[in-house]
């Protein structure tokens, strides 16, 4: 977080007061765990304050001062994000809720952040990788949308002034124009301090680049199999990739009989179907490219797309092929991260 300090804290009765909080705020940005934002007209008050009650280490923290205060004049971003604005009525309240690390709130943990990692190294967003392995950042599983949800407003709930809560789901959009109970209920749980973002692709999976599919599979058969499906997915759309149900394919999960469009060929073993909330999205589709995508690309995405970053198999360029527009909004999803560290 960005934390302010006013300068009428430091001085006089309330500086003698607050001190012993005020010196705790300031270890903090000595430890990197929060940014200090302050005006280099406000330095000199910062070492009368130090000078009066931390003498030995009124030099370290004099130093940090004179940092954050060129970095806040340098910085473009400097108005932009979030500020914590403390005061003598809510200092020890700000205290705890900055003491307490981060939340972030996901439908399932070990699947999506695995995908939030991924993205995050391609995306030179390292610094949220690194939040949650310092402990500054917890990962919370919901268990699906309606538990993540919960989750994250009883987590916004344990903060007093400051909800550093986010919560990341699916969209679950069938189509572009596509706005259902997930967009709500996000925005149910931002009216209580959570800070929300809902996926603009359908899925997870479906920001995992071409790439890294055509290094799943082990053997000769398999890897056949999925020349053939990739084949078919990149003649898809954009907005065709990104409403396709990777894991399942047009195999498709148990749905009711009235919420699917079943087409086939004419022969045995080339049924595939498509749920009807797609509309007309895949019409134009060749059919036997509908057939091909029928078993989708399984399950075990997540581990193989972090995998292949690691190693160095994939870069940023190859987030491009999944459309315009996408890398901006992943990005957006780490600066709401980033807003609660």
């Amino acid at each position: 977080m960005r934390v302010e300090i006013p300068v009428d804290l430091l001085t006089g009765g309330q500086g003698d007061e607050n001190a012993e909080l005020i010196l705790r705020l300031i270890a903090f940005f000595r430890e990197a765990r929060h940014e200090w934002v302050i005006s280099p007209r406000d330095v000199d008050t910062v070492h009368a304050f130090l000078e009066r009650h931390v003498p030995v280490l009124a030099q370290i923290y004099l130093l940090l001062a004179q940092k954050a205060s060129m970095a806040q004049v340098w910085a473009p971003h400097g108005g932009e994000a979030e500020v914590v604005r403390v005061a003598g009525e809510t200092l020890a309240a700000d205290l705890r809720d900055l003491e307490r690390p981060a939340v972030l709130v996901v439908e399932n943990a070990a699947y999506d952040w695995q995908m939030i990692e991924a993205l995050a190294r391609l995306l030179g967003c390292e610094d949220v990788v690194d939040a949650k392995d310092d402990s500054r950042l917890g990962v919370y599983n919901g268990g699906g949308k309606d538990g993540a949800i919960r989750h994250a407003v009883d987590q916004a709930g344990q903060f007093s002034r400051t909800k550093r809560v986010v919560l990341v789901i699916d969209s679950d959009s069938f189509h572009p124009a596509d706005r259902n109970g997930n967009h709500e209920k996000a925005e149910a749980a931002a009216r209580e301090g959570v800070s929300s973002h809902v996926l603009g692709l359908r899925e997870m999976e479906n920001y995992i680049p071409n790439r890294v599919l055509a290094r799943q599979p082990k053997s000769t058969v398999g890897m056949s199999s999925m020349a053939k499906r990739l084949e078919s997915l990149k003649k898809f759309s954009p907005d065709q990739r990104a409403h396709f149900d990777m894991k399942h394919g047009f195999k498709g999960k148990p749905q009711n009989r009235s919420d699917r469009k079943g087409r086939h060929s004419g022969r045995a073993e080339t049924t595939y179907v498509i749920p009807s909330r797609h509309g007309d999205l895949y019409d134009e589709v060749a059919v036997q490219d509908l057939i091909t995508l029928q078993e989708g690309f399984g399950t075990d995405l997540p581990g193989l797309f972090l995998k292949e970053v690691m190693r160095g198999g994939i870069s940023e360029r190859d987030l491009d092929g999944l459309g315009p527009g996408v890398k901006q909004e992943l990005q957006s999803m780490f600066e709401k991260i980033r807003g609660v560290i």
